[in-house]
């Protein structure tokens, strides 16, 4: 085989798992979304991250014995953070699909959190700095969401007519797992930095979430946990474990940059399922906006792919790599 012909290969090695992420993060709000009609997000929070912690920590335990002991002792504090970012992130998830449509939700935790990240940025990484281009792609889309968001309140949306105050919470907890999500993957980078395997601050973050998500539960009028085994189940295999390991496929052979765009595709793919969904019907607000902010998204990582590194000029006519907006330390927009 060629040089030239290599890349090429392993670029379609890449691609399929990278689009199977996408489908499956679409797939996860689509269905979790419709589950609770039937299952409170508490009870499908509680099932399915127990069930992924319980995975995570059996597979560590083969590999490392003690290990994941140790990483908690060792960087206690950023893992005591991950697990709150984590619990922070997924359940406000879980509860903003109860409120609002699947590809709304998807889009805002998609380009909030880079947003959050790059404003941000200065301030909790040395050596960062904000390209005018990027503020100006910020304010864009930040005016597409806002008009996504008018959409829900004003009936336009997929969802049809929403009270004022199911439109409210929806939106703060979208809101808030964007924030989460973003804070998440700072973290996630702390502790890569540190040297700790993807593996093992995946068999020490979900503690608090599941502990977090029982509670709840206890709390709940007579919750139904039998009617939440199955969808748990599925959202721990869709949601979590299968996208993680079609992510690092697809991380290992393709650049930063095709990752972040590839990803960027998952809210379409939301609005594309959601249809199936009797509860929502088609709404061509919905994707005239998610289509505007996918494209802003992709605008704005090709602009931060083509600046050189800190320190580091560009080599002529070739953009210097930058840091990937996903990584296999965590799942894409909402690790």
């Amino acid at each position: 085989m060629s040089e030239a012909a290599a890349p090429a290969s392993a670029l379609r090695r890449g691609v399929m798992p990278l689009l199977a992420y996408a489908v499956l993060t679409a797939a996860m709000d689509v269905y979790a979304g419709n589950r609770f009609e039937v299952v409170s997000p508490a009870s499908l929070a509680a099932v399915s991250f127990t069930l992924t912690m319980l995975f995570f920590l059996a597979v560590e335990a083969r590999r490392g014995g003690v290990r994941p002991r140790a990483a908690v002792i060792t960087h206690r504090r950023d893992i005591v953070a991950i697990n709150i970012t984590t619990a922070v992130t997924w359940l406000s998830t879980f509860y903003a699909l109860e409120y609002l449509e699947p590809a709304i939700v998807n889009v805002i935790g998609l380009a909030l959190g880079p947003m959050i990240m790059t404003l941000a940025g200065p301030l909790l990484r040395r050596h960062s700095r904000v390209m005018g281009a990027e503020i100006v792609v910020s304010v864009a889309i930040g005016m597409l969401l806002a008009a996504l968001m008018w959409a829900s309140f004003s009936g336009r949306s997929g969802l049809g007519d929403l009270s004022t105050s199911d439109a409210v919470l929806g939106l703060l907890f979208s809101l808030t797992c964007a924030a989460g999500s973003a804070v998440n993957i700072i973290y996630m980078k702390r502790l890569s930095d540190a040297g700790c395997e993807p593996g093992l601050v995946l068999a020490t973050r979900f503690f608090l979430m599941s502990l977090v998500a029982w509670i709840l539960v206890a709390f709940e009028d007579g919750p139904d946990l039998t009617a939440a085994l199955v969808p748990g189940a599925v959202v721990a295999v869709i949601g979590v474990g299968l996208p993680i390991f079609v992510l690092q496929i697809g991380i290992r052979h393709t650049e930063p940059i095709t990752t972040s765009l590839l990803v960027c595709l998952s809210p379409l793919f939301a609005f594309a399922l959601q249809l199936a969904d009797g509860r929502l019907r088609f709404s061509l607000f919905t994707l005239g906006g998610v289509i505007g902010v996918v494209v802003l998204v992709a605008v704005g990582v090709l602009v931060r792919d083509r600046e050189p590194a800190p320190g580091e000029p560009a080599a002529a006519g070739r953009p210097a790599a930058p840091e990937p907006l996903v990584s296999d330390e965590h799942g894409g927009p909402r690790p």
